[in-house]
């Protein structure tokens, strides 16, 4: 009876491999099922990668990923049970940067309790994404925050945006992206925000413009320059 409120019950622990893991690359680790003071049974075991997401005014944590372990296992008193895992992490997962934070949440369902487990988790970019950010960095974009948000309209449950400030003199207020990352490509949604700032703001009303962008292998494979040049001419495009 102790067991079913989660008194003696069954505890989970996950163990990664490593903590940092780039789009496309498999995580890798166990679970460690320690049995309580009674027997029980593991109906499944499932990894959520959690982030922040935004809602309007207000942020919620949320389960951006969900990978079920197998199940159902049975656990005797004082047993420790292991549960490998080796899964990949899709392209669309979020990334961990400035303003998205990402981790690791395990959940037991073990007879009507919930023992759960949190690990510290960082999402890198792949290639292509990467190549993005050195171009932007090229240009002096400074990456001020990112955001995972509801999508409404892209055709996905969520969506990253990144925002960008950039340097004084560059002729745009900000630069906001919405990434679609791919194994050798990322689609990107390219808005451009010139508002008229200081006094100029009374008589300029606000400009908000956007564009898609395929950012193709060809153009990754040339570099960050390369990507730099192309996006500074988006930017005057959009």
């Amino acid at each position: 009876m102790l067991a079913s409120v989660g008194i003696g019950a069954a505890r989970v622990d996950t163990r990664l491999d490593r903590t940092e893991v780039r789009l496309g690359e498999n995580l890798r680790g166990h679970v460690l099922i320690e049995g309580g003071n009674v027997a029980q049974t593991i109906e499944y075991v499932a990894l959520h990668v959690m982030t922040r997401v935004k809602h309007d005014e207000h942020h919620d944590n949320e389960s951006a990923l969900e990978f079920r372990l197998g199940g159902p296992v049975d656990v005797r008193p004082g047993e420790r049970v292991e549960l490998p895992f080796d899964v990949t992490v899709p392209y669309h997962a979020p990334l961990s940067l400035p303003g998205t934070d990402v981790w690791l949440h395990t959940g037991a369902s073990v007879s009507g309790v919930d023992p759960t487990d949190q690990d510290r988790l960082v999402i890198l970019p792949n290639a292509p994404v990467e190549a993005l950010l050195r171009g932007a960095e090229r240009l002096g974009l400074r990456l001020r925050r990112s955001e995972v948000e509801r999508a409404h309209g892209w055709g996905r449950g969520l969506v990253q945006e990144l925002e960008f400030h950039p340097p004084y003199g560059f002729g745009v207020t900000e630069v906001e992206m919405v990434l679609f990352p791919g194994r050798d490509h990322v689609e990107v949604i390219l808005e451009v925000d010139r508002r008229a700032r200081g006094v100029a703001s009374l008589f300029v009303g606000e400009f908000e413009s956007r564009s898609r962008w395929h950012v193709t292998p060809d153009l990754i494979a040339r570099g960050p320059d390369a990507v730099a040049q192309e996006l500074a001419r988006r930017i005057r495009r959009t």
